[in-house]
C-alpha cells in the first residue's frame, strides 16, 4: 500500500506574521484541522497527515510538503487574518495535483474567492461529515473532481461548469460529540511546538475542548460559527483527555477552546471533582460569560488547576450594548472581573472596538473600563467593516453580525483613532507599555489629535491616568 496521504488537513496561520502581542494571548493553532482528521480517520479509514504552520516563516514551507506528500486531497483551514497565505497555499496544493478543500469561517462566508483561486470545494458547518462523504466519493471517482460529484455532496460549495457557484444537495449533518475522537496530535510534531512556547517563556500550551456550540444567546451574532445546538462531552471524558496528554507530553498548561468554558455549575463542579479525584497536577484557563459567571464555583475551579480566566468585555459603553442587544452590560463586567480577582485567578478582557454606532463616548468608555480592572492582558479586536479581526471566531459573528450592513452605512471613528486605542489596550498587562507609550508620543506630535493625547495620558507608564471625562 502506498504511503501517500489521502487527505492532508493544514491551516495558514504563521506566528512570525502575526501582529498581536504576545504579552496579552497564547496564539495556538486552530484545535479543528486536528479535529477534522481524527474524525475523517475514524469514519473512512483514510490515511491523513496533518501540517502545522504555526512556527514556520513563510508558506513556502508548505510548498515542501505538499510537493513531497503528493496528497490525494488537502484541507486548509481559513481566515481572514490568514486569507494571503491560504490563498498561496490553495494555489501550491492544487500544482502538487491535490483536490483542494477550504474549510474554516472565511471561505464559508465568502467561498467566491477562493474557489476561483483553484478550491474544488469549500466545506461549511462543522465540516467533518461532509468532508468523509466527500473522501468516499472521490475513491470511487479515482480522486476526479466534478461539478456532478460535487453536487451530491451535502454541505459542499463548488463553481458548476459555467463558473457559478453551487451548492451541494441535500443538508449536513452535525457529527455526534460522544463519537468524536481526540484531536489528531503528532507525537513529534507536538513537543516541537511546546518547546517553542517553552522557549519564549510561556507555559508549554496545549489547546482542548470540551463542547460545540455557544450556550449564550446574544442578539448580534449570526450564530454561524459556534450556533449549532450546543452539546458538552461528559466530564470524566474531558478529564481522560486532560490525563493522557499530561502522560504523553510535557504540558504546562491547558486552554480551553470551548466559546464559552465557564457554563453549567454541575457540569464545572464534576469537572472539578474528577481532577481532584484523580490527583491531576495540571493548569487550565479558559473563557467566561460576564452574564453567566457563578462565582460560587471559582474556588472549586481553581483548586483543581484553573489559572486564568480571559472574560467577555465587548464594550465598556451601556448604551452600545443595549443597542447592539448584549446579553450583558458593563456592570456585569466589573462584577465579574472583581470576582475572578477575589478568586485569585489571572484575568484577560476580550474587548471589541469599530462595534457598529460606536461613538467617541462609547470608545472613551471602553479605554476607562480597561484602565479600571487592569487585566493582565487585552484581546482586542477591530471589528469595524473591512478590517481584519484576530485569530479568533469572533471575526465571522461581528463583521458578518445581523447589524454588519447598518454598521457599513453609520459614520466611523477614524481608523487612526481606532488604531490608537487598539495599541493601548494591548499594551495593558503586557512588558511592551514603554515602548508603546513612546511610539504614541511621536504620532501625537504628528497628528495632534485630542483622542491620541488621551490615549497617551492613559498608556502606562505616563503621568495623569486621565478618564473618559478628561478626553476632551
Amino acid at each position: 500500500m502506498s504511503d501517500r496521504p489521502e487527505v492532508l488537513f493544514a491551516h495558514a496561520y504563521l506566528l512570525a506574521q502575526d501582529t498581536h502581542p504576545i504579552g496579552s494571548m497564547h496564539p495556538l493553532p486552530p484545535l479543528i484541522p486536528a479535529e477534522a482528521a481524527s474524525w475523517v480517520e475514524q469514519e473512512t479509514g483514510a490515511r491523513v497527515e496533518l501540517w502545522d504552520s504555526t512556527f514556520r516563516l513563510d508558506v513556502r514551507s508548505f510548498d515542501v510538503v505538499v510537493s513531497r506528500l503528493r496528497p490525494r486531497i488537502t484541507w486548509l483551514f481559513t481566515h481572514p487574518t490568514t486569507r494571503d497565505s491560504a490563498m498561496r497555499m490553495v494555489g501550491l496544493a492544487r500544482n502538487a495535483g491535490a483536490v483542494v478543500v477550504a474549510g474554516g469561517p472565511d471561505a464559508q462566508l465568502r467561498p467566491n474567492p477562493y474557489l476561483r483561486a483553484g478550491a474544488d470545494a469549500v466545506v461549511g458547518d462543522e465540516g467533518e461529515d461532509a468532508t468523509s462523504e466527500l473522501v468516499r466519493a472521490l475513491r470511487s471517482a479515482h480522486w476526479r473532481a466534478s461539478p456532478e460529484l460535487l453536487g451530491r455532496i451535502p454541505g459542499l460549495q463548488y463553481l458548476d461548469d459555467h463558473g457559478t457557484v453551487r451548492q451541494g444537495a441535500g443538508k449536513s449533518r452535525l457529527v455526534d460529540i460522544a463519537r468524536m475522537p481526540r484531536p489528531l496530535r503528532g507525537g513529534d510534531q507536538t513537543r516541537i511546538h511546546l518547546e517553542r512556547w517553552a522557549a519564549l517563556g510561556l507555559p508549554r500550551t496545549l489547546a482542548v475542548r470540551s463542547g460545540r456550540g455557544c450556550p449564550a444567546n446574544c442578539g448580534f451574532c449570526t450564530r454561524a460559527v459556534f450556533g449549532h445546538p450546543y452539546r458538552r462531552r461528559a466530564p470524566q471524558d474531558v478529564v481522560d483527555e486532560l490525563e493522557d496528554l499530561t502522560r504523553d507530553f510535557d504540558v504546562g498548561r491547558f486552554r480551553f477552546a470551548d466559546e464559552l468554558f465557564l457554563f453549567d455549575s454541575h457540569w464545572l463542579r464534576e469537572f472539578a471533582a474528577e481532577i481532584r479525584k484523580r490527583d491531576l497536577q495540571i493548569q487550565f484557563e479558559g473563557t467566561a460569560h460576564p452574564a453567566t459567571l457563578d462565582r460560587d464555583v471559582l474556588g472549586p475551579l481553581a483548586e483543581a488547576g484553573l489559572v486564568r480566566l480571559e472574560l467577555h468585555a465587548a464594550s465598556g459603553s451601556d448604551q452600545l450594548l443595549k443597542t447592539l442587544d448584549w446579553s450583558y452590560r458593563p456592570a456585569d463586567v466589573y462584577a465579574a472581573a472583581a470576582a475572578i480577582r477575589e478568586a485569585g485567578l489571572g484575568l484577560g478582557l476580550q474587548v471589541f472596538v469599530g462595534l457598529a454606532g460606536e461613538s467617541r463616548a462609547d470608545l472613551d468608555a471602553s479605554m476607562e473600563m480597561v484602565r479600571i480592572v487592569r487585566p493582565d492582558g487585552v484581546e482586542v479586536t477591530r471589528v469595524d467593516p473591512g478590517s481584519p479581526a484576530l485569530f479568533r471566531k469572533d471575526w465571522q459573528r461581528m463583521v458578518e453580525g445581523p447589524y454588519a450592513q447598518r454598521g457599513r452605512s453609520e459614520p466611523r471613528l477614524p481608523s487612526t483613532a481606532l488604531d490608537s486605542a487598539v495599541a493601548w489596550m494591548r499594551s495593558v498587562g503586557s512588558r511592551e507599555g514603554d515602548a508603546v507609550a513612546d511610539r504614541a508620543r511621536g504620532l501625537l506630535a504628528r497628528a495632534g489629535r485630542p483622542l491620541l493625547r488621551a490615549w497617551v495620558r492613559l498608556a502606562p507608564g505616563t503621568k495623569g491616568g486621565g478618564t473618559p471625562d478628561s478626553l476632551g
